[in-house]
């Protein structure tokens, strides 16, 4: 679990990465104007398909701070239809989210609540017994 969440972390940060000084100048202002987004890693609670909003829970705990009890935020983000949803690295869509996915949602607080700016969904595929990946030495060849 805790590499799922270092791994979402990761393609986060990758997204915040500075652009090129060759990024279109048409972007520049309206980033410019925008509010600071927030970045929100959890687990999807329950997807609502009518109103394009989705209930995302915080992995982790925030720290205590004087006498107040560490706690996890939970956030209603509402997907505009002009919001990729990425899953791992291919394009998917708001109807193939559902709980208990892990996700990372930059969004913006507004007066009507969060506005996503990008939602990433982790791609968690079983591995196959004996796959170099699972941990066989020799990818599960036998002799």
């Amino acid at each position: 679990m805790p590499v799922l969440v270092l791994l979402l972390a990761l393609l986060v940060a990758s997204e915040d990465a500075p652009k090129s000084a060759g990024a279109s100048s048409a972007t520049a202002p309206k980033a410019a104007t925008a509010a600071p987004s927030k970045t929100i890693v959890g687990e999807i609670v329950w997807v609502d398909m009518a109103s394009r909003l989705v209930l995302v829970r915080e992995s982790v705990k925030s720290t205590a701070v004087k006498g107040k009890p560490a706690v996890r935020e939970t956030v209603a983000i509402a997907i505009a239809p002009d919001v990729p949803v990425i899953r791992g690295k291919k394009e998917s869509t708001l109807a193939e989210l559902k709980a208990k996915d892990h996700v990372v949602a930059r969004y913006l607080s507004t007066a009507e609540g969060a506005k996503a700016v990008s939602f990433r969904v982790a791609d968690a595929t079983p591995l196959e017994p004996g796959s170099p990946a699972a941990g066989t030495p020799g990818g599960g060849e036998t002799n």
